[in-house]
C-alpha cells in the first residue's frame, strides 16, 4: 500500500481542492448550498478517490478509483464554468480553476496507463 501523500497526482488534487474552497468563499450566500457546495464537494472527492485509490489491494480496483476521479474533475470543469458564466467568479479565477482541473485529468489518465 502506497501512502496517497506522496504522489504527485494527488498533491496536485489537494491544491485544486484548497484553491476551490479560497475562491468559492466570496460566493454570495444563496449559493451556499447550491454551487458552492457542489464545487467543494467535487473538488474534495478528485482527492479523496485518488487517496482511496492509494488504498486498493489491486490495480484494477486503483484504476476503477483513478476514473471515478476523472469523471468528477469533469463535473468539477463544468461547474466552474457555470461559475464563470453566473459572473460568480472572474475571468482570472475561471483560468486557474480550469487549468488546474485539467492538468489533474491528465495526470490521473498518465497514472492509470501505468497501472495496464
Amino acid at each position: 500500500m502506497q501512502d496517497f501523500r506522496n504522489l504527485k497526482v494527488w498533491q496536485k488534487a489537494h491544491e485544486l481542492a484548497l484553491l476551490v474552497y479560497k475562491i468559492t468563499a466570496d460566493f454570495p450566500r444563496e449559493e451556499t448550498f447550491g454551487l458552492k457546495h457542489s464545487m467543494r464537494k467535487t473538488a474534495v472527492d478528485i482527492a479523496a478517490y485518488i487517496a482511496e485509490a492509494s488504498g486498493k489491494p489491486n490495480d484494477r480496483e486503483k484504476a476503477a478509483c483513478m476514473n471515478t476521479a476523472i469523471a468528477f474533475s469533469t463535473r468539477l470543469e463544468y461547474y466552474v464554468l457555470m461559475a464563470y458564466d453566473l459572473e460568480l467568479i472572474p475571468e482570472a479565477n475561471f483560468t486557474s480553476m480550469s487549468e488546474k482541473t485539467v492538468e489533474v485529468r491528465k495526470m490521473l489518465t498518465g497514472f492509470i496507463r501505468t497501472l495496464a
